[in-house]
């Protein structure tokens, strides 16, 4: 008995002290777990990136011109009496289409000597008619220009009934023309009240708003 008693009393001090054991540990796992907290990454921020806005075109600069005159000097007093009001200005000569010819033009094959020839031809016909010399028509035969279209076709007509081989070609009729530019900065001077004076000494002056640096076919004029 006494041994059976010292067993248990040995088994008991073993599994108690297995216990305190195991609670020990448990403990350290615990403290370790508070101490050190797991940190989870969290969403990754998005890079800023840096947008540039696009440069806004500038609106065209717009200028005034003033006129059209069919005298250079005429233009140029313009220009001299808005100098005197501090307006810079510039004079500018324009090609203006004022209207068409309507030419008749006999082709000739054979050249100059073969021109002559037919040239008599018509003359003794009585059709007026003379030889052009120079230009992308030289060589061919001129049996007159009309101002109206419908004259031209009813003469040509007229001509292919004789067996005339005639051509009706049509060309612009250019004038030059002078205006004064005002340029966008000094174009707010420019104001109706400043028209209104200006075309008490320039009657029929007109006026018309553009970009700057006039047509494509504009020659500026020191």
């Amino acid at each position: 008995m006494k041994y059976l008693f010292l067993s248990l009393v040995l088994l008991n001090i073993l599994y108690a002290l297995w216990q305190l054991q195991d609670n020990v540990l448990e403990t350290s796992v615990s403290t370790e777990s508070a101490g050190s907290p797991v940190v989870e990454p969290g969403p990754t921020a998005p890079v800023a990136i840096a947008e540039s806005e696009p440069p806004r075109p500038d609106a065209a600069a717009l200028c005034v011109t003033l006129g059209r005159f069919a005298a250079q000097e005429d233009a140029e007093q313009l220009r001299q009496r808005l100098l005197a009001l501090d307006i810079e200005s510039r004079l500018q000569a324009r090609e203006v289409v004022m209207g068409a010819d309507y030419w008749l033009v006999m082709p000739v094959v054979g050249g100059e000597r073969h021109a002559v020839i037919q040239l008599s031809a018509l003359q003794e016909q009585g059709i007026d008619s003379f030889l052009i010399t120079r230009g992308e028509m030289a060589g061919s035969l001129s049996l007159g220009v009309f101002a109206r279209e419908d004259y031209a076709q009813v003469r040509r007509e007229q001509l292919q009934q004789l067996g005339h081989d005639v051509r009706l070609h049509a060309f612009n009729k250019k004038e030059q023309q002078y205006v004064v530019e005002v340029d966008s900065k000094a174009r707010r001077l420019v104001d109706q009240a400043m028209l209104t004076r200006l075309r008490n000494d320039f009657p029929g002056l007109q006026h018309q708003y553009q970009p700057c640096g006039g047509v494509a076919n504009a020659r500026r004029i020191p």
